[in-house]
């Protein structure tokens, strides 16, 4: 109960600090309330749990490492359910995942390097972000698809630096979960057409689409038996941001990916000297497209595009980068 009123105390304080958010963190993914199947295991673990393969992911999109000892993450009744540790600091332009539990040694292995990785739990059950005692009386022990947050806190300062809400609590009548911060973001429920939005079934990964700067359904995990949920990544597999230095690229160049050969993500890197729509894709050796890692319009600039490739059988792969006249193909090679 102290530590409850604590946290309302840390969240009364919000008006007077905001202007103190360390505005580089993001939240950029929330996979909650999944089912027991069908196939998938988010964590890694060789488990698929229903609450201990939850996830929420964050993002630091500034360029300075942001020290994140102490923060705490809080969920829809104002309860802590997971504190970073002391000495948790999160490098710029990297991502940080943390499961509702995990329960070997191996989880998380196909991250990219610098990949911030936690669990709430590190046991054998499939605990989850709990056990939270709701408004209602009942026992929480998952992001609830009903309706919760994710809200990032840094306590020392009182200090709000990020917060997604989505769809309805658990009241007679249900009621909105709405930001506690002004500049938290809300989802909202299932088959809404209004601002950001969740469209379909709500047992699914929910996603920051880095390219519109909007929430969307990601994918429904109930149905999807594909890559529904990428923790580490963002949903196109990019992590691409426009140079912003005074110094422009004055050609076009695709250059070799790294590391290669990999197992089992790489990062390919291309630079293109003016506003052009690119293609960035990825081919088998008999020629067939198995994925695509940029489809859009991009200014100027440098750019580091993240392939994963833990679906694929080992082997050669061709990607191939398209900007206006310009065209050419590298090769890569997958081990396993």
């Amino acid at each position: 109960m102290k530590r409850r009123l604590l946290i309302f105390a840390v969240l009364a304080c919000f008006g007077t600090t905001l202007g103190l958010a360390q505005s580089g963190l993001q939240l950029t993914e929330i996979l909650w309330d999944i089912p027991a199947s069908p196939n998938g295991d988010p964590n890694g673990d060789g488990t698929r749990q229903a609450a201990g393969d939850e996830f929420f992911e964050l993002y630091n999109s500034s360029n300075a490492t942001i020290d994140m000892s102490g923060y705490v993450a809080i969920e829809r009744e104002g309860q802590v359910v997971f504190t970073f540790p002391v000495g948790a600091t999160l490098a710029a332009k990297k991502f940080c995942v943390v499961f509702g539990n995990a329960i070997s040694a191996s989880w998380g292995g196909s991250f990219p390097a610098g990949t911030l990785k936690f669990s709430h739990y590190t046991g054998t059950t499939d605990q989850g972000f709990g056990p939270v005692t709701t408004s209602t009386g009942s026992s929480k022990t998952n992001l609830a698809s009903n309706g919760d947050r994710i809200m990032i806190v840094n306590p020392l300062l009182a200090d709000t630096v990020a917060e997604v809400a989505f769809g309805y609590d658990n009241n007679v009548p249900p009621r909105v979960v709405k930001p506690l911060w002004s500049k938290g973001t809300y989802l909202a429920g299932a088959k809404s057409v209004k601002g950001d939005t969740i469209v379909g079934a709500i047992k699914q990964s929910v996603h920051f689409q880095n390219s519109t700067g909007k929430w969307g359904r990601h994918k429904d995990v109930a149905k999807d038996t594909s890559l529904y949920f990428s923790p580490g990544y963002f949903p196109d597999g990019t992590t691409a941001v426009e140079t912003t230095d005074a110094i422009l690229p004055n050609s076009i160049l695709l250059n070799q990916n790294y590391p290669n050969p990999f197992n089992p993500s790489t990062v390919i890197s291309f630079s293109i000297d003016s506003r052009q729509f690119v293609q960035l894709n990825v081919y088998n050796l008999v020629g067939q497209k198995i994925a695509s890692l940029m489809n859009r319009t991009l200014g100027a600039g440098q750019y580091h595009v993240t392939f994963d490739a833990a679906r694929l059988p080992a082997g050669i792969y061709f990607y191939s980068l398209e900007a206006g006249a310009f065209k050419e193909t590298k090769r890569m090679t997958l081990l396993k």
